[in-house]
């Protein structure tokens, strides 16, 4: 990005040096050699991060950032460097702590602390200031002792004590600003996204790690990481009795890409899960396996024609039965409850598999969905009229 601005005394150099090492031969390098040239570049960048915060302290404080017009330095920044405006925002952040207090400008000048472990500060002293300038040399001495992640989190405790102790967030108590925000994302995925009080906070985190604990260090498998069971807690609360959710969802997917057919239109091959968006053909198969299936006819993509009566594919009996006989996911190695578990179709059922228990068995979502992915000959033989026998179950009652 052409910034306008004209060759720099004293920086020649640098750009020149950086030239010769993008375009260095390393063919033959060792591992260890290459290990050690990354450390040194990042080495390099810290103290080049370090030059460009204190450069753009005496800058902003300048206001030369206004003589072009612009009507901020962050849209300065935004406009003229390879910077999103949210990096430009941080770097004027913490360019501004920087400036504005010398003992932290020191600090970073001389490398005690680096420019990551200012930017937090930053972020952490943002509507602190005053308490900042109170605290500022036993927040960097505890930044000197500490790397950057480990920092972050000390640097939120030190704002949340000087909130909770000016009663700044008094507001943030509050259980009728509780919100929760739910969206479809682009990567075809639901997203949560929301604020609780502190009292509900807790009381949320408590029951959810009260209904997951921790695996057991056995060496069989890796543990579950906490994110994964809050999750997994969660759907259980949501659907009260132990059972996976089967909430009352519509899949929207052609004939031809159920069968497994590859569809002319790709506009035709997209599935659809209603008030959310597109999904997989392999998790639109997956739910069908034990769903309840209904006919809609359509002339050409709008136009509805006839509508037809759903009808569930396993019965309450027959579930039962398979919760009995499996007990848990089919999957070698697998213990999730079969309660939490999908019935899924050995031959499918859209190539006539019965829905019956010697065609049935359970199987978690994540080993149902990727059964549906790991074997695309089985479900995709309605051609050929083939059905084959279900294969050897993983589990016998």
């Amino acid at each position: 990005m052409d910034s306008g601005v004209g060759a720099v005394p004293g920086l020649d150099d640098l750009g020149a040096a950086i030239g010769r090492l993008l375009g260095r031969d390393r063919t033959g390098w060792s591992g260890s050699a290459h290990s050690a040239e990354l450390l040194a570049l990042l080495a390099v960048r810290e103290r080049l991060d370090a030059a460009i915060v204190g450069l753009a302290g005496v800058w902003d404080a300048s206001g030369d950032w206004a003589a072009d017009g612009a009507r901020s330095p962050v849209t300065w920044l935004a406009q003229r460097a390879p910077l999103t405006r949210q990096d430009a925002a941080t770097l004027v952040r913490t360019a501004r702590l920087v400036h504005r207090h010398p003992e932290t400008a020191g600090a970073l000048a001389e490398g005690s602390v680096t420019a990551a472990h200012v930017g937090l500060a930053a972020r952490a002293a943002r509507d602190r200031a005053g308490a900042f300038a109170e605290h500022e040399v036993a927040l960097l001495a505890v930044a000197h002792g500490l790397d950057p992640s480990a920092f972050r989190v000390a640097a939120r405790h030190w704002a949340g004590c000087v909130d909770a102790v000016t009663d700044r967030h008094r507001g943030d108590e509050d259980p009728d600003g509780n919100v929760l925000h739910a969206a479809a994302t682009f990567g075809g995925a639901g997203h949560l996204e929301g604020r609780l009080d502190p009292v509900s906070y807790r009381a949320l985190l408590t029951r959810l790690d009260a209904l997951e604990p921790p695996d057991p260090v056995d060496g069989a498998r890796p543990p579950q990481t906490i994110a994964r069971r809050r999750a997994d807690a969660l759907l259980r609360l949501v659907h009260g009795d132990g059972r996976r959710p089967r909430a009352a969802v519509d899949v929207i997917i052609d004939a031809d890409t159920l069968a497994g057919r590859v569809a002319v239109d790709p506009g035709d091959g997209c599935c659809e899960l209603a008030g959310f968006g597109p999904v997989s053909p392999d998790l639109a198969r997956t739910l069908a396996c034990d769903a309840a299936i209904g006919r809609v006819l359509v002339r050409g993509r709008s136009e509805v024609v006839d509508l037809g009566r759903r009808t569930r594919m396993v019965s309450p009996a027959l579930r039962r039965l398979l919760e009995v006989r499996d007990r848990t996911c089919v999957e070698p190695g697998c213990d999730v409850p079969g309660t939490w578990c999908d019935v899924h179709h050995v031959v499918p059922w859209w190539a006539h598999g019965p829905t019956n228990p010697a065609n049935t068995e359970l199987r978690c979502r994540h080993h149902h969905l990727r059964r549906h992915r790991d074997d695309p000959v089985r479900f995709r033989r309605v051609g050929s009229g083939a059905r084959g026998d279900p294969p050897a179950r993983g589990k016998v009652s």
